[in-house]
């Protein structure tokens, strides 16, 4: 029995899977931080599901891009977790676990995800030979040039993915080849967490909790901050709580 853990936006998302089957799963958008929630949550499916921690084999959390508090909150809880249980930690990149949304399409998954002013964290995915491929490790781009991107090559596109409030109002009636997944497929949600995780369970390509870290893309805003006010005084910048910060393709 696996545990997934999905916290990287508003939605907090936790599922259980055995090797055959999703056994249970809570995903609520419901205004609460993820501090409130997250482990009131994980209870109450393990006591819906009848299931014993001591019963889980592994925890799979989502590791970013995404909200930087919510991420924190998922991967300190999951971690905590592994420790003290004993069992494998996995982390998943949030594209990844959103792109498993779509079951399967001929056309092109677009996962965007809210990296605000303006930009979405984007990934391009595809399913070849009814296994889903990630085209383009997760890249920072203005909302309107990735619609460009795509009408320049007027691909036929699915997008989800909380950046989609980004997306939806630069639409234009001429984009019919641009689709906007419904409310029900477009959400982080566990059970798709616990899919994407599955080639690591099987690999076993298990993550250390002391060395697991957000998978960023850019700096957060507090970072940003803090270099700048301290700019003219190496001492304190030297003392700068800066979490480490992957970076990828196409980031800023």
């Amino acid at each position: 029995m696996w545990l997934g853990i999905e916290t990287s936006s508003l939605v907090s998302s936790v599922a259980l899977m055995d090797e055959h089957n999703l056994i249970g799963e809570l995903t609520i958008q419901a205004g609460l931080t993820h501090s409130e929630q997250l482990v009131p949550h994980i209870d109450m499916l393990l006591r819906a599901s009848q299931v014993d921690r001591n019963e889980l084999k592994g925890i799979v959390v989502s590791i970013g891009p995404g909200s930087f508090t919510g991420l924190r909150i998922g991967m300190g809880t999951a971690k905590a977790m592994a420790y003290a249980l004993q069992i494998p930690l996995y982390g998943v990149m949030t594209m990844d676990s959103l792109a498993r949304n779509v079951s399967y399409t001929d056309h092109t998954i677009c996962t965007v995800i809210d990296a605000q002013k303006k930009h979405v964290y984007a990934g391009i995915y595809q399913y070849v030979c009814h296994e889903l491929v990630c085209k383009e490790e997760p890249f920072v781009i203005p909302a309107s040039d990735l619609l460009d991107r795509f009408r320049a090559n007027d691909d036929k596109v699915l997008f989800l993915g909380d950046g989609i409030k980004r997306i939806e109002k630069l639409l234009e009636e001429e984009d019919t080849n641009l689709t906007i997944l419904d409310i029900s497929q477009r959400i982080p949600k566990a059970s798709s967490l616990l899919l994407a995780g599955r080639k690591l369970i099987d690999t076993n390509e298990v993550s250390d909790p002391m060395d697991m870290v957000p998978y960023y893309i850019r700096r957060s805003e507090a970072e940003v901050l803090w270099e700048e006010r301290h700019k003219d005084n190496p001492a304190m910048l030297s003392q700068n709580p800066t979490v480490v910060v992957t970076e990828a393709a196409g980031a800023e």
